[in-house]
């Protein structure tokens, strides 16, 4: 089956015009005589006849008290497709800040004399998702190094290795939807054959040798892979049938690529090789990878030949939530521990993930995400992960978890920038900033609404178990969202709500105690290699 990734922008523009064009307020008034409010607009918005056989959550939270205003099955786990990119992207920056930047170094262990250097080049790797064959050329340029008389190494965590989901499902490899996490990231691990380095040979698959990607190949969705053998600088290309407009096979289709790359270190690495040639750097070894860990590197001393800084960490997170990129999300879930493992190795406080043994980046990854949930108050049983982007099926989160999330965020100072980063439509009143999420038989959206009467909800719907139809779903959750906007909350329904600061039986943004859940860490649960 073929993923659907619904666009935001053709959301957007499938929003009522009065969302993006709101009448002003002194305007608004008259109809507050006769419009529903908040709860009888969710529950007429429910009976729709396309949502019948649909499982629906929906939930919406008033800000900034946390009062839930409605929900119906809002505690329930769903599967919540891209929407979870709010979770991984809201920790991140919540941790890191958002002028965070990556840096992609040139170090050396030895000396330089003039454009000598005597001793090993190493290209440090940083997780940068964003990272281009460009700022890689330029980086080598900027080290201004013509010899090297030692090796050339690409540092890499020993953690970090190349990462494609044992939950994900087949069908996605090969899709350049979601290439293969990596320590090195160029292009987004993205290849075309006329981009291929000069020293690299090309050889065509005649056939994996098993089943299930001969299957994938043979499948008509047009799954295009490439992987090289360093030892023989060979690729191997995988290019599945794919059909055109017409219904037919069409062989023209990615002749060229989009390939994903399967082992994006080792191909990226032979890139790093082939830019040191093309720009004349005489070495006497081919570059290779070396698996260091910050601990040993912090006992080397090390010189900087060369600086690429990406952009900030605000603006990664902006294209990672507007374009729904899955690379962007793992990497940055790798980041998240990353930044951990440092912490760890200059002795310096952690959670308790650092007691947990993982082996990779995106489990420790994962384990701090949910050292980050249960410190802000999401309930542990309320969210099951297993990558950073929402792509598996086994993901589960529930409406409340990420209004609890969209809450903190819009709460907190220094995090309520956040919100700007979310796709908008509207501004000021009837304003909504959301995040979607879609794929086959799913359909999510999560984020904030300020209603024509200036009030503020945090609003979550996820619709589960639905035909593939995307055009049906995109109407109804725009309902929704222009039902909110007209329906004001009522004082009956705020005037038991929890003020900020005030004690109560019932914390701000919590459930009645029967149905809170136990505060606990998302943990891998019994897959070791899970995201």
């Amino acid at each position: 089956m073929k993923k659907f990734a619904i666009s935001l922008l053709a959301l957007s523009t499938l929003l009522p015009l009065s969302l993006i064009s709101p009448l002003p307020i002194a305007e608004a008034a008259p109809q507050a005589r006769h419009a529903a409010d908040c709860v009888s607009a969710c529950k007429s918005w429910l009976g729709r006849a396309d949502l019948s056989h649909s499982r629906v959550g929906v939930e919406v939270m008033e800000l900034p008290s946390g009062k839930v205003i409605f929900e119906s099955a809002g505690s329930r786990r769903s599967t919540p497709a891209s929407t979870a990119k709010v979770m991984t992207t809201s920790c991140i920056y919540d941790a890191l800040g958002p002028n965070y930047v990556y840096h992609t170094r040139l170090t050396t262990n030895g000396t330089v004399s003039g454009t000598v250097l005597k001793g090993d080049l190493i290209l440090e790797t940083s997780q940068d998702p964003s990272l281009t064959r460009s700022d890689l050329m330029n980086l080598v340029r900027d080290a201004g190094i013509t010899l090297v008389e030692g090796k050339i190494l690409v540092s890499c965590p020993p953690e970090g290795h190349d990462n494609y989901a044992v939950s994900w499902l087949a069908e996605d490899f090969g899709q350049d939807w979601m290439p293969v996490s990596s320590n090195l990231v160029i292009d987004r691990n993205i290849a075309f054959i006329s981009g291929l380095p000069k020293q690299l040979r090309v050889a065509d698959s005649r056939g994996s040798g098993l089943a299930i990607l001969d299957t994938l190949l043979q499948s008509g969705i047009g799954s295009a892979w490439l992987s090289l053998d360093a030892s023989s600088n060979i690729v191997t290309i995988s290019r599945g049938t794919a059909y055109g407009s017409n219904g037919k096979i069409d062989n023209s289709i990615k002749r060229d690529g989009p390939y994903v790359v399967a082992n994006p270190d080792a191909y990226n690495t032979a890139i790093y090789q082939s830019i040191l040639n093309d720009q004349h750097v005489k070495t006497s070894m081919q570059a290779m990878i070396t698996n260091d860990s910050a601990k040993d590197s912090a006992s080397e001393p090390r010189t900087v030949l060369a600086d690429h800084s990406s952009k900030p960490l605000s603006q990664i997170i902006r294209l990672c939530l507007h374009e729904s990129d899955n690379l962007y999300a793992q990497q940055l879930l790798r980041t998240i521990a990353l930044n951990d493992l440092i912490k760890v190795r200059a002795g310096k406080p952690a959670g308790k993930s650092s007691r947990i043994e993982t082996r990779t980046l995106e489990e420790r990854g994962l384990l701090k995400i949910g050292e980050w949930l249960s410190s802000i108050g999401v309930p542990g049983r309320e969210v099951v992960l297993f990558d950073g982007c929402g792509l598996s099926r086994k993901d589960c989160i529930t409406p409340h978890a990420l209004n609890l999330v969209l809450k903190h965020m819009a709460a907190e100072a220094a995090s309520a920038p956040y919100l700007d980063l979310l796709r908008a439509t509207g501004e000021g009143s009837s304003s909504y900033r959301f995040k979607t999420g879609a794929m086959d038989t799913v359909r999510a959206i999560s984020g904030i609404l300020v209603n024509n009467y200036n009030q503020t909800e945090a609003v979550t719907i996820m619709i589960n178990g639905h035909t593939p139809s995307v055009k049906e779903l995109r109407i109804a959750l725009s309902d929704l969202i222009e039902r909110l906007k007209n329906a004001p909350i009522s004082r009956a329904e705020t005037k038991s709500a929890t003020k900020p600061g005030e004690k109560s039986g019932e914390k701000s943004g919590e459930k009645p105690a029967a149905s809170q859940a136990i505060a606990a860490p998302v943990t891998p649960r019994h897959h070791r290699r899970q995201h």
